[in-house]
């Protein structure tokens, strides 16, 4: 029996080490498929709604008491994880904003560089120096509101007032699966504001020119495709690519979350914030991707990304989210690649398609009365569809309602393949929502990256994911335990 290492950091790297000691090898064992369905287009019918506007003598609830006049001359700092186009974008909008809303109070936006470091930012920052409008993933909401009940702003009593809320058509809009995500208990703590799914990259003409008609539904046929174009570059008289050609490993927690899903594992607790991934079914998604590896199937990269890779055929696939495909047709048109290439989801046993969408959601963090009140106001203007189109199009995500997919039409005709992800709207899974996740990502990839370790053997995998349960118990053990 394992003692368990109470420090999370220590228990992490020394469960890990002990794991790597078992030597022992064994064959994988294949996967059984089944046939899939068709995959259904999902419809956009809502029309644009047109902006509320305010009233000179409406108040907010009784209780917080704020005129209209509480709110001339307010600075709003918003926080955002973006650099480059969509961190441009949104000081554009910002910039939009601050010249036309009627209230005469202005917003800053703040890019933290990243969704690792706003956490962090968040983290250090005093209670007086906190932001006041944060877009962050939802297990962040839900961490922060965990340690601290009132730091993240219940949106309940805004999104429902007569003048300020938002309508019942404004609600529907959002698609259902996003709309879902930031909720805990009777409690919203944010609106969603991007999302983008985790998709797998497929060249189309590699793969006719490979003897297969259509892209893989089920993990044996993806195996099939994979092996197929790794022995094709290991049989070509190139010897640069040879040891590629199918699948480029990839283990972020998105990425293995789609594989285990596929498989039909659910490791998240129904209502619970814990996990449980020592499952057969987990078993099972683990031991498929070992195999890949192991039959040269797949292999690891040695550039951060994947995009001349793909180009020159020495990927038949690659995980990716749906913002890869504007890089990658850049990419295709710089290197002169005239291959037809598309998105399709992860495979699964019952064939059905597996689209796991993730992504930041916009939250009002504890203040003032008159300054939440701001900060919820330049939220509700900045969800408006042509606003999220705008912000949806310099992201490359997906959009997060139905109004602003309507907006982005003529962009979708532009880009092919990020219209092909839209096919999965109505299917589309989302990560657990819980301030768990936000941990047990970190650990999942950690055993992801073990598990297809050569040093690790087969019949180690399911040691590994007994060893990622007791990781996440150790983590949500009580702190001062002794």
């Amino acid at each position: 029996m394992i003692n368990v290492v109470k420090h999370p950091r220590v228990a992490r790297a020394w469960h890990w080490l002990v794991l790597l000691s078992f030597v022992a090898i064994a064959a994988c064992q294949p996967v059984a498929t089944a046939a899939p369905p068709a995959a259904v287009k999902p419809t956009a019918t809502r029309t644009r709604t047109p902006e509320p506007r305010p009233t000179a003598t409406a108040t907010l609830r009784p209780e917080l008491r704020v005129e209209e006049a509480d709110l001339r001359g307010l600075q709003i700092r918003f926080l955002h994880p973006w650099a480059g186009a969509t961190a441009e974008q949104i000081d554009l909008l910002v910039e939009t904003f601050n010249r036309t809303n009627p209230w005469d109070f202005r917003v800053i936006a703040e890019s933290a560089g990243g969704t690792g470091m706003l956490f962090q930012e968040v983290e250090s920052r005093t209670e007086d120096d906190l932001p006041n409008l944060v877009a962050a993933p939802g297990e962040y909401l839900f961490t922060w509101q965990r340690a601290e009940p009132d730091r993240v702003v219940a949106l309940d009593g805004y999104l429902s007032h007569a003048q300020w809320g938002l309508s019942k058509e404004q609600m529907d809009d959002f698609v259902p699966s996003f709309w879902q995500q930031d909720k805990t208990g009777e409690d919203r703590l944010g609106i969603p504001l991007l999302r983008d799914a985790s998709v797998l990259l497929y060249n189309v003409t590699w793969a006719k020119e490979l003897g297969f008609t259509r892209a893989p539904v089920t993990p044996d046929e993806f195996r099939q495709q994979a092996c197929a174009a790794a022995l094709a570059n290991r049989s070509d008289r190139t010897i640069s690519n040879d040891g590629t050609g199918g699948w480029i490993v990839e283990t972020r927690g998105v990425t293995l979350w789609s594989w285990l899903r596929g498989f039909g594992a659910d490791p998240s607790l129904d209502g619970q914030d814990g996990y449980a991934f020592d499952t057969p079914e987990a078993g099972q998604a683990f031991a498929f991707l070992r195999a890949l590896t192991d039959e040269n199937c797949a292999w690891k990269s040695r550039l951060a990304e994947p995009y001349e890779y793909f180009a020159n055929r020495q990927a038949l696939f690659y995980s990716g989210v749906l913002e890869d495909t504007l890089i990658q047709a850049h990419t295709m048109t710089r290197l002169q690649k005239t291959d037809e290439w598309t998105v399709i989801p992860y495979p699964s046993l019952d064939g059905e398609p597996v689209v796991v969408a993730s992504g930041p959601s916009l939250a009002v963090l504890r203040s003032t009365p008159e300054e939440q009140l701001a900060a919820w106001l330049f939220l509700r203007w900045l969800i408006m569809p042509a606003h999220l189109a705008e912000l949806t199009e310099a992201a490359g995500g997906l959009p997060v309602t139905q109004s602003a997919l309507l907006e982005l039409r003529a962009f979708g005709a532009q880009q092919p393949q990020w219209r092909a992800g839209l096919n999965y709207l109505e299917q589309l899974q989302t990560p657990p929502a819980n301030a768990g996740w936000r941990n047990v990502r970190s650990l999942l990839e950690d055993a992801g990256y073990q598990a297809l370790l050569p040093s690790v053997p087969p019949e180690g995998i399911p040691d590994v994911l007994k060893l990622l349960d007791e990781m996440i118990q150790e983590l949500d053990a009580p702190a001062n335990e002794n």
